[in-house]
Parts: C-alpha cells; structure tokens; sequence
C-alpha cells in the first residue's frame, strides 16, 4: 500500500467519523422506514441488527462501485487538473463540501440543497424500484435495497468520492469508499435500531457539534491541498512514469 493511499485512506475515514453525526441525522428517517418494513417477528434484539446490517451492506456495495468509478477516472482528470502544480485538488474540494455541509447543519442549506440535486435526479429514477422490495422479508431484499439506498443524494458522500478519485486507481477508489461506507454503518443502522430516539439527533446541540467537526475537517482537508507543493507527495498510484 503506497503512502498516497494510505493517507487518502485515513482521510475518508476522518471525513466519515465526522460526517456521522451527519448521516445518523439524515438518513435516520430512512433507517428507521426500514425497520419498520421488517416482519414484526425479526424487529427484536439481534435480529434487527442484522437486517440493518444488510441494509448496509448493501449501501457499501454501492459506495464501493462508485468508488472504482472514481478511482478509474480521478488518474487522468486530476493530471489535466494539476497541470505542473502539486495542489491536491481532491482534499481541497473536500474542504469547500465540508463548509457547505457545516452551513447546511447550522440552517443555511442552498448550497447544498443546489449540489445534492443533480444526485437527485438519479434518485428519483431509481427510487420506484425500492417498492417491489418492501416489505423485508428476505435477506436479499434487504441487500438490494440497501444498494439502492448508496445512490441517495448526498454532500458528504460527494466529499468521499473526490477523495476516491484522489487513489487514482478502481481498486484504491473502491478500497476508500469501502471505508467509508464501513466508518457510516454503526450510526445509520443504530437510528435505525433505536427508532423512536431518531428526533434527538434534530437538536440544536447535536447538529452544531456536527457543525463543528465538519468545519475542522475542512480545515485539515485545506492544510492537505495547500500543503501539497512544500510536501511534494508521492505519485498516484499507477501514474508513478509521469514523474520519472
């Protein structure tokens, strides 16, 4: 595992340790539609978290393909967009969507709201498929609908996928998303276990400390980017003849 992975690594599991206030809070309502599609007599104790379990894995099969997607086409493109400077283009992106999402959190949601619509649109086509899938009463069910659940529009999710593109490489994007999506799965699946305790995660104090940890990790996202040409980091994986 080379060094530039390893950092990109670490770094979409900080955005996603962030971020998860922010996912339990979003997609809590989500989580917690779900549980009650489970049969009643699989909605108690461990058998709840395994049905979220699926849901989620599902969502990281899905992220994980996005991820390859990224990786594939961030080599070529982050190329064209550094042009001779070592400015890491991904981490400072990352930085300007974890501001948005820190106003988003603290009332002023335009900006996101405008980004998460183009996601929205393939949402909305996919959206009808989840109907067949209801109620979960097959593990496969779950899973599908948990994948289904990985292309619902989302700042933080973009965020993640500018830093998979950074690996340069399907499997290193792959690699990161999964990461993500893994980092994500415990406060998701638990609004979804603890569905009635979902509205405590609205309030005031836990969406400015979301606020919060997102505005420092925007900030450490900047010092990555600005940092780059003092720093001269390694090479993409897989790009390492362009700096022969």
């Amino acid at each position: 595992m080379t060094a530039t992975l390893l950092a990109t690594l670490s770094a979409t599991a900080l955005l996603a340790l962030a971020g998860g206030l922010h996912c339990a809070a979003m997609c809590g309502g989500l989580a917690a539609t779900f549980t009650f599609a489970i049969p009643d007599t699989q909605r108690r104790g461990a058998r709840l978290w395994y049905w979220q379990g699926l849901l989620g894995a599902g969502r990281v099969l899905t992220y994980s393909l996005l991820g390859a997607l990224a990786g594939a086409l961030g080599g070529s493109l982050l190329a064209r967009l550094g042009g001779g400077s070592h400015l890491h283009w991904p981490a400072l992106l990352s930085g300007v969507l974890m501001i948005l999402l820190a106003a988003h959190l603290l009332g002023l949601s335009a900006p996101m709201r405008a980004l998460e619509r183009i996601g929205a649109r393939v949402w909305r086509r996919l959206s009808p498929l989840t109907r067949p899938l209801l109620p979960l009463d097959h593990p496969l069910k779950a899973l599908a609908l948990g994948a289904l659940w990985g292309f619902l529009p989302c700042g933080l999710l973009y965020s993640a996928l500018l830093l998979a593109a950074a690996t340069g490489s399907a499997p290193g994007g792959a690699l990161a998303m999964a990461v993500f999506g893994l980092v994500t799965l415990a406060p998701v699946a638990s609004t979804g276990v603890f569905a009635g305790q979902i509205s405590r995660l609205r309030q005031k104090p836990v969406k400015h400390l979301a606020a919060a940890m997102s505005l420092g990790v925007a900030m450490l996202f900047f010092w990555q980017g600005l940092a780059a040409p003092h720093t001269a980091p390694p090479a993409l994986p897989g790009m390492e003849h362009h700096h022969h």
